[in-house]
């Protein structure tokens, strides 16, 4: 039997694929291993902002809901149903926008608990043992300001709760009873909900507030402003020219 004869450029552009292909595995596989912990930082960041606007979204709607039942118990038109269609389509709307903002601040809470356990992780590995100390007060400094931002959401989400509901209970007597005598009625009711509704309104403003601004320091993009120092260079060079000038 005679032996087949292998074709040398066949052979090599096999080889040649092989080596890339090995080539192309071993570097997906070093970046999946060296894969920065920094990101957990940047994910638990875009879940703060984002559950940031979400409880400025809330708030907008606690505005408009307020805002249509003033007019409807305040400025009632001679056909009541196009305002009690419009406070009960901004109700619905802040009903809605609370649960989504309930969500958000879930997922914040689980990313950056991810982010923490990921830094527990990592100073695992600081061998120095004043850099892991000054691993360990940074990493405490931050999760106490998030857990006090944690709280403050808890705290704020147990009255807006109430008042939600609230809202609701006039909603459904109005529902039934939408006429003169039904808004009179209502319109002690509709006074305490206003007084209510901004207090917790002015709470939402701070937490999403708070909620941005530690979104912001947990984020590896930093303003250059806050890194700039107090006469730094652009003010040094500007005093140079001047200089210049007037030699």
């Amino acid at each position: 039997m005679k032996a087949r004869k292998s074709n040398p450029q066949k052979v090599s552009l096999f080889a040649g694929i092989t080596q890339t292909s090995i080539c192309i595995v071993g570097v997906l596989y070093l970046s999946s291993c060296a894969s920065p912990s920094y990101q957990k930082a940047d994910s638990a960041s875009s879940s703060l902002q984002r559950a940031a606007m979400e409880i400025n979204t809330e708030n907008r709607a606690i505005d408009a809901t307020m805002n249509a039942l003033d007019d409807l118990v305040n400025k009632p038109a001679a056909d009541l149903r196009p305002q009690f269609a419009r406070f009960n389509a901004a109700l619905n709307w802040l009903e809605d926008s609370s649960k989504r903002a309930e969500n958000a601040a879930n997922e914040a809470d689980k990313k950056s608990e991810e982010y923490f356990q990921t830094w527990d992780k990592q100073m695992a590995n600081i061998h120095y043992e004043a850099v892991r100390d000054q691993s360990v007060s940074r990493k405490t400094q931050v999760s106490d300001e998030l857990n006090t931002v944690d709280q403050r959401y808890h705290q704020n989400q147990a009255v807006v709760e109430p008042l939600i509901a609230y809202l609701r209970d006039i909603r459904t007597s109005l529902s039934v009873d939408l006429t003169a005598g039904g808004i009179a009625s209502v319109k002690p009711l509709a006074e305490n909900a206003e007084q209510n509704a901004r207090k917790v309104q002015s709470a939402l403003a701070q937490l999403s507030g708070d909620l941005a601004d530690s979104g912001t320091k947990m984020s590896t993009l930093v303003s250059q402003q806050d890194t700039q120092p107090k006469g730094g260079v652009s003010d040094n060079t500007q005093t140079i020219q001047q200089r210049a000038e007037s030699r």
